[in-house]
């Protein structure tokens, strides 16, 4: 039986887009550009101690002010939006980075059947279109929820307020979308919110020891009520894998 669906809500990063050529090599470079950003220096050699603090939120500020860099988590947020937007955007432009081949096969498919599609992302607005400017005439998303949104609104994924937000953009219920991403994050939003949920694994871009780590995860989390939340209505390894599942 096919999948009725009036709407799609897509993550970015990994999901839709490639954004980096290498992430662990991409982050480490963005976020010592970022403390640079707010007028500090991480030390030699503590720059993966100064990244898990911030990546844990785990005394981060404090590890700051060690070197004489006072500022807030917001100022250091904002800071890292616009050297993250700055960085990716170049990358994408440099033709680095930009979005998957079957991401723009699923949006020409949704657009043939008056589906249309949104974007919930802690990616700024700016570099997720920039994916779409280098793909000229791919159909676009009409409902967004970015980086920017989520340091004005206080809301990080997986709170449901975030899918709510963009499927009123929609006008679309949650039971008639579905919400599409590459962590199980994007998987309890959308389930928290009623939406189908597909998890799309790329084992391209992420680790075959990543990939095995999520799906361990869910099967866990299938036979345990407390943790349901995380276990996806469909796993696919392309977004035209959708293309069967909707046409039934």
């Amino acid at each position: 039986m096919a999948l009725d669906l009036k709407g799609i809500v897509f993550d970015n990063d990994n999901t839709i887009a490639k954004i980096y050529p290498n992430p662990k090599i991409y982050w480490q470079d963005v976020f010592l550009k970022v403390v640079e950003e707010c007028g500090g220096s991480v030390p030699e050699g503590k720059e993966e101690e100064y990244m898990l603090a911030y990546y844990t939120n785990r005394g981060f500020i404090e590890k700051l002010e060690t070197i004489g860099l006072k500022t807030s988590m917001d100022e250091f947020q904002k800071a890292k939006g616009v050297v993250d937007e700055r960085e990716r955007v170049a990358y994408t432009k440099a033709g680095k980075a930009g979005l998957f081949p079957d991401a723009v096969e699923i949006f020409e498919y949704l657009d043939s059947k008056g589906i249309p599609f949104a974007v919930a992302t802690f990616t700024t607005k700016n570099v997720v279109m920039e994916g779409f400017i280098q793909k000229p005439g791919v159909p676009q998303p009409v409902g967004f929820f970015d980086w920017n949104d989520s340091l004005r609104l206080k809301l990080e994924k997986p709170n449901p307020k975030i899918a709510q937000i963009v499927l009123d953009q929609l006008g679309l219920k949650a039971e008639e979308t579905a919400m599409v991403g590459d962590r199980l994050t994007d998987i309890i939003m959308g389930n928290l919110a009623g939406m189908t949920t597909f998890l799309v694994k790329r084992v391209e871009e992420d680790s075959p020891e990543l990939i095995a780590t999520i799906e361990k995860e869910i099967e866990i989390a299938r036979n345990d009520p407390e943790t349901h939340i995380k276990v996806p209505d469909y796993q696919i390894t392309r977004l035209t894998d959708m293309i069967p599942i909707l046409e039934g």
